[in-house]
């Protein structure tokens, strides 16, 4: 059995979960001695030899598993050949003594497969052969379950499928389950196999491709790192999702497709001239073309094209999709088209041309075929009013494409001005546009640039002053920088002229100031605007005045002023209504965006994820995806990890990450899931994560938001480390900025998680006097931060009630909290406010209290799978007694009971009575009669001997 490899493959089997459960069912009712096979198939390639393997060899009870493959048809030698292996992997495993008793006395037709098991009767029938094969198999099964595999059915000479075939059907009353693989397309057995599948004991399993998540983990598990959704997508777009061109892929996505023509060309091999003929116009033609374009192309006779389709079709070699075709591959394609002479590609792409100008005249497809044929002059006009008629589609990326398909070969013609219809400065400019639509920062900027280089000096004031705005609100979204661009535009276009693009720039310098939380600029700007909007009448210049006013309401309801976020509401609706009339997408979006994050500063988190996934299919439909649609998918994961639905924020921040987002954008989506990573407990994620935020926070020169988030992400990891000192700095640093700039939500959170850090820091040096005064300082510092805001929001009371819980750590104060959180239907704060009362509890003695508390927290933290909580209510329960509370004597050679070895472990670790008791919930009396116990029965006179004396005995 040939095989061709990558060299690459994958430590483990990605995906398959509801085929390998599949499997192991059919398996359980085999060992229930009931008829069961499984038929497994696929492409070429798609794992279907990886899941049988995986799958068996997990299998329960250890069966014994005997595998044969069939040859490629043409190479083979002799019949049976899979059965013959499998004979061979029986002797082996179990000996030939224990074979041929197995075996019939007087000779076995099986001697003539394996010459070892004694010589096979002179003559025997077709079908005594194939009851031996069914006795011998029944017959090990009496002991041991079996499982026999047969790979590539496709190949199978003729009494191969008949043996694989009979076993099928009386396979009977015996623990054996019977696995073939089959790959789909053209075979001698397909009328075979279609009506074994029609059996009740055979259960079919086709294999799909891979989706671009499992893409990505495959490509994770090769490489040894995090799953990169980006390049999960790009290698599943060029690999189909197979498994094996996954794997050749792995090295680097971008191989060449030379690199997989012994693996891709070997299944096109044996086809006819006109289905080579014919593949090799639909690898020209592109992904999906008519038959009338291929007969055009191919130029071969209309019955003969249709026979070579037909052949393609049910090769699998090409697919049908509403009256079009394509190759099922784009690695195939790209094999194809690789394969053909330069000579033979410049003809089939002008055939291709020829056959498009009357049919799609302004097709993207057109413009390409020309290039590609050589006729640069022919190609860049259609490009041109391609990329026009994709901006009219806001088809973006491909906009931008044919835009920089134009400029690339600006210079290989005479007169490029003259053939397009515009200066290549424009060229520039709506490249740049198109840039900023699809999310592509950094080019955006180079385009930008290079358009305002190209400006004519004796351009007006206006073309350079929008270049420039557009320039500033590109570097905005790469790292925050794009104020000074935008305020020199302004300065070109003094009050009273150009009032059109004034107002433009004023919103503009307003959005950008509101994430910088300059508020009172962002609301002079915004209103000056407006004005400008009113004067002209102009609703396309309202729209994004009214956005920032809207948002600016937001402001106002955290400043304590008059904020109404009813009215912020309607003027959100407004602002969108007017965008949409005009076909101004930015603001359009950005208005679902921040009415979102609104309502969920405001504690509305399911109407905010709801707008928020409404804005993102709007983002789709209108080809921003990677830009507002990323950020519209973090305003709808920020609300989903709030509401306890990780597991689906997770899955929205992946896919948004899979368009490759500019790095502000990917930064913010990155910090809901470092959150969620962190509050689960998984370190290595967390940590990657945390790492690339801070390396993002370092070269950005804005960004005030996301480094907010990122600082409070510091200080909690730093805690939990035990890292007190570092948390302690990095909240100081951050103190003074957070009463400058920040929004109260950030400065809350900061608050809360300062002083969380601060308790720890005390906590785990309770007898420093240095560290008790640097703690009492550093809590009044979060005390007069927290009463410098107002709580009018029921997030920021809770924020509120949490820290001043800390502070007091009273009972009453903690679960007034813990229902603040319970309010606003937030179970992981819920959770862990709750997990604090609990241990305040038990600082009491109030033991019932403590437990009902636990109980609570402990289903929300399970649901959540926030495991380091878990943990730390475990720990509650062991210190205090809570599962189990007998205090009598345990297994030991001392006598020692359950307490006092609490009291021991606690102890040997150099603990004070205090510290004793603080720690296990009980008095420094009762610590004080365990200590003097333990020194009796262990026989020692001071606490440094008992700890020794512990480890010596292996109690601890």
């Amino acid at each position: 059995m040939r095989r061709v490899t990558t060299g690459v493959v994958s430590p483990v089997l990605v995906g398959r979960v509801a085929e390998g459960a599949s499997i192991r069912a059919v398996y359980e009712r085999a060992r229930s001695r009931q008829a069961a096979t499984v038929l497994i198939s696929g492409e070429a390639g798609i794992g279907k030899s990886r899941l049988v393997a995986e799958t068996v060899r997990h299998l329960p009870d250890s069966p014994l598993t005997l595998v044969g493959g069939c040859l490629e048809r043409g190479s083979q030698g002799a019949p049976f050949v899979p059965f013959v292996a499998i004979l061979r992997d029986l002797v082996r495993q179990l000996g030939r003594d224990q074979v041929t008793p197995l075996l019939p006395p007087g000779g076995s037709a099986l001697g003539d497969w394996l010459p070892d098991l004694g010589p096979a009767p002179e003559r025997y029938s077709r079908t005594r052969l194939l009851e031996e094969v069914l006795t011998l198999v029944s017959r090990v099964a009496r002991t041991r379950p079996v499982v026999v595999v047969v790979e590539d059915l496709h190949w199978a000479d003729e009494s191969t499928g008949e043996l694989f075939a009979y076993l099928t059907r009386n396979m009977t009353d015996a623990a054996v389950l019977l696995i073939g693989t089959l790959r789909t397309g053209e075979h001698p057995h397909r009328q075979l196999f279609a009506e074994l599948d029609r059996r009740p004991e055979m259960v079919h399993i086709a294999l799909d491709p891979l989706d671009e998540r499992q893409v990505s983990e495959l490509l994770a598990a090769i490489d040894g790192q995090p799953p990169d959704p980006a390049r999960g997508r790009r290698v599943h777009q060029r690999s189909g999702g197979n498994p094996m061109f996954v794997e050749a892929l792995s090295d680097v996505d971008e191989a060449p497709a030379e690199d997989l023509r012994g693996l891709l060309l070997a299944r096109i091999t044996d086809l006819g001239d006109a289905s080579r003929d014919l593949l090799s116009a639909m690898a020209v033609a592109g992904t999906e073309v008519s038959d009338e374009l291929l007969l055009d192309v191919c130029g071969l006779p209309e019955r003969q094209t249709h026979e070579a389709l037909r052949d393609l079709v049910e090769l699998g070699h090409a697919v049908p999709r509403d009256e079009r075709y394509s190759i099922r591959h784009d690695l195939i394609r790209e094999v194809v088209y690789t394969s053909l002479l330069p000579g033979e590609r410049r003809l089939l792409h002008r055939r291709c041309a020829a056959a498009l100008t009357d049919r799609e005249p302004d097709s993207a497809a057109l413009a390409e075929h020309w290039m590609a044929a050589g006729q640069v002059d022919a190609a860049l006009p259609v490009a041109w009013r391609a990329a026009c008629h994709a901006a009219r589609l806001h088809a973006r990326d491909e906009e931008l494409q044919l835009l920089e398909l134009i400029l690339a070969n600006w210079e290989r013609v005479v007169d490029p001005a003259g053939l397009v219809g515009a200066g290549r400065a424009e060229v520039l400019r709506r490249a740049a546009s198109a840039a900023f639509a699809t999310g592509r920062s950094n080019r955006g900027v180079a385009l930008s640039t290079a358009a305002l280089d190209e400006l004519d000096p004796t351009a007006g004031p206006e073309r350079r002053a929008t270049l420039l705005g557009l320039r500033g609100q590109l570097r905005q979204r790469l790292d925050g920088t794009g104020t000074q661009d935008l305020e020199h535009a302004l300065t070109l276009l003094p009050p009273g002229t150009s009032t059109d693009v004034r107002s433009r720039l004023l919103s503009t310098l307003a959005i950008v100031g509101i994430g910088a939380h300059r508020h009172g600029e962002s609301r002079r700007h915004a209103i000056e605007a407006l004005r400008l909007a009113d004067q002209l009448d102009d609703d396309g210049l309202r729209a994004p005045a009214l956005l920032v006013l809207a948002m600016l309401v937001l402001h106002d309801v955290f400043s304590g002023t008059d904020g109404d976020t009813e009215l912020s509401r309607r003027r959100f609706a407004e602002s969108r209504r007017l965008a949409e009339s005009v076909g101004d997408d930015h603001t359009f979006l950005t208005s679902f965006q921040w009415e979102s994050l609104m309502l969920g500063y405001s504690g509305r988190y399911e109407e905010a994820v709801e707008l928020a996934r409404t804005g993102q299919r709007e983002a789709d439909r209108l080809g921003h995806a990677r830009s507002r649609g990323s950020m519209l998918a973090m305003a709808r994961a920020a609300n989903l990890r709030t509401l306890g639905r990780w597991d689906e924020a997770v899955e929205v921040v992946q896919n948004a990450l899979a368009d490759g987002p500019p790095p502000l954008y990917a930064a913010a989506l990155r910090l809901v899931t470092a959150d969620i990573a962190y509050c689960r407990g998984e370190a290595d994620q967390f940590e990657l994560l945390l790492r690339q935020l801070v390396e993002f926070a370092r070269h950005a020169h804005s960004a005030d938001e996301v480094k907010a988030e990122i600082a409070i992400l510091r200080i909690s990891w730093a805690a939990e480390q035990g890292d007190h000192d570092l948390a302690d700095r990095v909240l100081g640093e951050h103190l003074a900025p957070a009463r400058a700039a920040w929004l109260p939500p950030e400065v809350m959170r900061l608050a809360l998680v300062g002083a969380r850090a601060q308790r720890a820091r005390r906590v785990a040096a309770p007898r420093n006097r240095q560290v008790a005064a640097a703690v009492t300082a550093r809590f009044a510092e979060i005390t007069a931060l927290v009463e410098a805001r107002y709580a009018a929001t029921p997030e920021l009371a809770a924020h509120r009630l949490t820290i001043e819980a800390i502070a007091a750590d009273q009972l009453p104060a903690w679960d007034r909290a813990a229902e603040a959180w319970r309010h606003l239907h937030n179970p992981y704060q819920t959770a862990v406010v709750l997990t604090d009362a609990a241990a305040t509890a038990l600082a009491s003695n109030n033991r019932p209290g403590a437990l009902s508390r636990l109980r609570e927290a402990g289903a929300l933290a399970a649901r959540l799978r926030a495991t380091p909580l878990l943990t730390r209510m475990d720990d509650l329960k062991r210190r205090g007694r809570l599962v189990d509370n007998d205090d009598g004597p345990t297994v030991n050679d001392f006598g020692l009971t359950r307490r006092e070895l609490d009291v021991l472990q606690v102890l040997a670790r150099g603990r004070s009575n205090t510290q004793i008791a603080d720690e296990l919930f009980i008095s420094g009396n009762t610590v004080a009669t365990h200590v003097a116990r333990i020194l009796t029965k262990l026989g020692v006179t001071t606490r440094t001997e008992a700890a020794a004396r512990a480890h010596e005995s292996g109690l601890l």
